[in-house]
């Protein structure tokens, strides 16, 4: 079921290290572009988008960049046969659609998956000041440049990882993403189809359904109710870093039902 590896590319250590560049560089960014919403509030309007409604869809000329005040948000890229991946998730205090900025038409959709409040940044304004204040140009920058690292992380785990391990690095990067820590792990807080995870990874729904399957015998997953996804973190980083399976515990006993509930076992979906 699991490679034996005694030796493999740690990938997942880079991965983490883009990881957390991009929560500090978003986090300075994020600070300074507040400063200038207090100062001026027209550099940033609130708006408000329902669940399921879009920020932005591909194909719009939208000379902005989006920052979450509450909620969460997917973004999305299809093909032209109508094929969709799930390029990311972002949750509150992250930025998005800065692509935008370059002008011409957009290529993605940015999609509310539940009700959110984002910040739409005046592009002119934002460019203006951009031209001026050093010190935000400067967080800018550093912000851009750790996306393009974690961009390039994520094709080397692409190109040099089989399926099951870009599956396994995925759900840690979701997990330290958009995760919340429990007694007995953490909780990836979003609602992730497995197509959507297939497209994230590269294979089909029903690879990742077998995956899952591994994952959970071996206690490096588990799923809970209403749909979310349980991580084992040190047991799944292992797997990732060293391509090694040992016998996973979650605490001193395998997982137990939450608030007395039985674990959702659906080999469908992640989510409903």
């Amino acid at each position: 079921m699991f490679r034996n590896l005694t030796t493999r590319p740690s990938t997942d250590i880079g991965r983490q290290e883009a990881s957390l560049r991009i929560a500090g560089a978003t986090t300075s960014l994020r600070n300074e572009l507040n400063r200038l919403i207090r100062d001026d509030p027209t550099f940033a309007v609130r708006t408000h988008v329902p669940r399921g409604g879009a920020a932005y869809n591909s194909g719009d000329h939208d000379l902005r960049m989006y920052l979450v005040e509450v909620g969460q948000f997917k973004t999305i890229a299809s093909s032209a046969d109508g094929k969709q991946c799930l390029l990311s998730i972002h949750t509150r205090g992250d930025m998005f659609g800065e692509l935008g900025l370059l002008g011409g038409p957009r290529h993605d959709t940015a999609r509310a998956m539940r009700d959110s409040v984002i910040r739409r940044v005046n592009s002119a304004k934002l460019f203006d000041v951009l031209s001026s204040d050093e010190q935000l140009n400067w967080h800018f920058t550093q912000f851009l440049m750790a996306k393009l690292l974690d961009q390039q992380q994520a094709i080397t785990q692409l190109v040099t990882m089989d399926s099951e391990h870009r599956l396994a690095a995925t759900l840690l990067r979701l997990a330290r993403k958009v995760g919340r820590r429990l007694n007995l792990g953490m909780q990836i807080d979003a609602k992730i189809t497995q197509e959507e995870l297939a497209s994230m990874v590269g294979t089909t729904r029903s690879r990742v359904g077998l995956f899952l399957k591994h994952f959970r015998a071996a206690k490096l997953v588990d799923q809970l109710p209403g749909g979310y996804l349980l991580i084992n973190e040190p047991a799944l980083t292992r797997y990732v870093e060293c391509g090694q399976y040992e016998p996973a515990r979650w605490g001193a006993d395998p997982i137990r039902p939450v608030n007395g509930a039985r674990l959702l076992r659906g080999e469908r979906e992640l989510s409903a």
